[in-house]
C-alpha cells in the first residue's frame, strides 16, 4: 500500500507538474500575447495619432476651404446683387427706349402708309403725264401744222398786198417802172436789196 500511496503521490506530482508546465505555458503564451497584443495597441495608437493628425489637418483644410467658399458665396451673393441692381438700372433706361421704338415703329407704318399713297399719286400722276405728253404732242404738231398754214397765208395775204399796192401805184403813176419793186427786197444802206 506504501507503493501504492507512493505512485499516487508521484502521479499527483507528475499530474501536477503536468499543470504546473501546461498553466506555465499558458501563462507564457498569454504574456506572449499581452506582449504582441501591447505591440498592437501601441501600433494602434500611434495609426490613431496619426489618423488624428490627418483628420485635424484635414478637418483644418476643410474650415480653410469652407470660409474660402463661404467668402466666395458671399462675393457671389454680393456681385449678383450688384448685377441685379445694374439690371434694374439699365431696364429703367431701356424702358424710355422701348417706348421711343414703339412710337417710332407707329411713326414707320404711317410714313409706310404715306409712301403707299403717294407712290399710287405719283403712279397716277405718271399716267396723266403721259395723257399730257401725248395731248401736248398732239396740239404742238398741231400748232406748228396751223403755224405753218398760218405763215403760209399770211405770206400769201401779204403778197397779194403787195401786189395790189404795186398795181395801184402803177395806175397812180403810169410813168414808173416797178419791175425793180418785189415782196422779197428790202432796203439796206439807201439800197433796194433781196431780204436774207
Amino acid at each position: 500500500m506504501g507503493s501504492l500511496s507512493g505512485n499516487l503521490s508521484q502521479d499527483r506530482i507528475v499530474d501536477g507538474l503536468g499543470d504546473f508546465l501546461i498553466a506555465s505555458n499558458l501563462a507564457q503564451s498569454r504574456a506572449q500575447e499581452a506582449e504582441e497584443l501591447k505591440a498592437k495597441v501601441a501600433k494602434l495608437e500611434e495609426e490613431m495619432s496619426l489618423n488624428a493628425k490627418t483628420f485635424t489637418n484635414r478637418e483644418t483644410a476643410m474650415y480653410v476651404e469652407m470660409a474660402s467658399l463661404r467668402q466666395t458665396e458671399k462675393d457671389a451673393k454680393k456681385a449678383l446683387q450688384d448685377k441685379s441692381q445694374e439690371a434694374v438700372q439699365l431696364e429703367a433706361k431701356i424702358l424710355p427706349l422701348r417706348t421711343n421704338v414703339i412710337e417710332l415703329k407707329g411713326l414707320v407704318e404711317e410714313m409706310t402708309e404715306k409712301m403707299a399713297r403717294m407712290e399710287e399719286r405719283a403712279t397716277q400722276r405718271e399716267v396723266l403725264l403721259g395723257q399730257v405728253e401725248g395731248e401736248l404732242t398732239e396740239n404742238v404738231e398741231s400748232f406748228k401744222k396751223t403755224e405753218e398754214e398760218l405763215t403760209n397765208d399770211t405770206v400769201d395775204a401779204y403778197g397779194k398786198g403787195f401786189q395790189d399796192a404795186i398795181t395801184q401805184f402803177a395806175c397812180v403813176h403810169p410813168e414808173v417802172d416797178l419791175i425793180a419793186f418785189g415782196e422779197f427786197k428790202c432796203v439796206v444802206d439807201g439800197q433796194l436789196v433781196m431780204r436774207e
